[in-house]
């Protein structure tokens, strides 16, 4: 009997398993390339909510044992932040004045610099100031001035978009805060009502582990700015408090953030001397071994428990996959994977 009119297409699959595939398989790529089209176009966002979480984890351990002391969770948060801003307005306003009187000190010291380096073997290579003039002539054509003017505007936008992206993490961060408690139940409610028990506990675990890495990289990160700064007061560095907030920001950045800041203050100490240049080398080798073996690895320890392999190993994983961000997060993201597998895989795999 022929076909009636209209027939379904789910029977005009059926009766056709090669078009049915075939079907199946383009909705699936079409699906693929707009998943990884859709994270690419959102990898900004989806940092800065990662980032803001983070944060927010490492924030809340704050806030949690404010309330746990009878304080409205209202009232922590408004005295962790206004701590936060008195903090940071502090901060601004002790190094500004440095850094308004060693910079007025750097351009004082431009012509001297400027002698110098003319007087240097390395200018009378190139056939003195007039050589370098006419060099520095026949590279500051039309052409290049275009070029570097287009390459500062760039600069300039790129550092206001990052600083558009810092406002909004850091509202990100006080938003989630904020919803801290319900975001928290309404992950609960996704599990089944017999699992809700053991994911808490292990969801709690994975929080309380990204906090207290956080509190110790950022209390690691002080020790090294301090530190830097007490050794270029004595060796006579200047910029010193600048430095030192560089140095601080760059080690919360583990394994190699301590190693750029060690080159950017060596880098400076040479234009005093070569010695002091030395000397700076030498202080931030042995300070990066004695973080690397003694202090990173004690705080780490005693914070999330994780071994100085287990940390090299997952940094240069996220490094590779994710860039500094991956770096940063490496070591409390392999801490909650460890602390799944060993709350949900080894008790099966002890029981089988």
């Amino acid at each position: 009997m022929a076909d009636k009119p209209g027939l379904p297409l789910r029977r005009t699959l059926a009766q056709s398993p090669p078009i049915a595939a075939g079907l199946l398989f383009g909705l699936g790529l079409a699906v693929a390339y707009g998943v990884v089209w859709s994270l690419q176009e959102l990898s900004t966002v989806i940092t800065a909510l990662v980032v803001a979480a983070f944060l927010a984890v490492g924030l809340e351990r704050i806030i949690s044992t404010m309330t746990n002391r009878g304080m409205p969770r209202w009232l922590a948060m408004t005295i962790l932040f206004l701590g936060l801003v008195l903090v940071f307005c502090g901060g601004i306003a002790a190094i500004i004045p440095a850094l308004v009187r060693e910079t007025a000190q750097f351009v004082d010291n431009v012509p001297g610099y400027y002698e110098t380096v003319m007087a240097s073997d390395l200018a009378k290579q190139f056939g003195g100031e007039s050589g370098l003039l006419e060099r520095a002539q026949d590279v500051l054509t039309a052409g290049n001035v275009t070029k570097a003017l287009g390459g500062v505007a760039g600069g300039a936008a790129s550092a206001a978009n990052g600083l558009v992206w810092t406002i909004t993490t850091i509202l990100l961060t006080i938003f989630i805060l904020a919803s801290y408690t319900q975001l928290r139940q309404g992950s609960l409610r996704l599990v089944a009502a017999s699992k809700r028990e053991q994911t808490g506990r292990i969801l709690d675990g994975i929080l309380k582990q990204v906090g207290a890495y956080l509190i110790g990289a950022l209390a690691i990160g002080l020790f090294a700015g301090i530190s830097s700064w007490i050794f270029m007061a004595i060796a006579g560095i200047p910029y010193g408090a600048l430095l030192a907030l560089l140095v601080a920001l760059l080690d919360l950045i583990p394994q190699i953030g301590a190693t750029i800041g060690a080159v950017v203050v060596t880098l400076v100490a040479l234009a005093i001397s070569p010695m002091t240049a030395v000397a700076s080398a030498i202080f931030f080798l042995a300070y990066q071994q004695l973080e690397n073996w003694v202090i990173y690895p004690t705080v780490m320890r005693s914070a999330v428990k994780v071994s100085n392999l287990a940390a090299i190993v997952a940094v240069l994983v996220g490094g590779t996959l994710f860039g500094v961000v991956g770096i940063v997060l490496s070591v409390p993201i392999y801490a909650a994977i460890r602390l799944i597998g060993k709350e949900l895989v080894l008790p099966r795999l002890d029981n089988s």
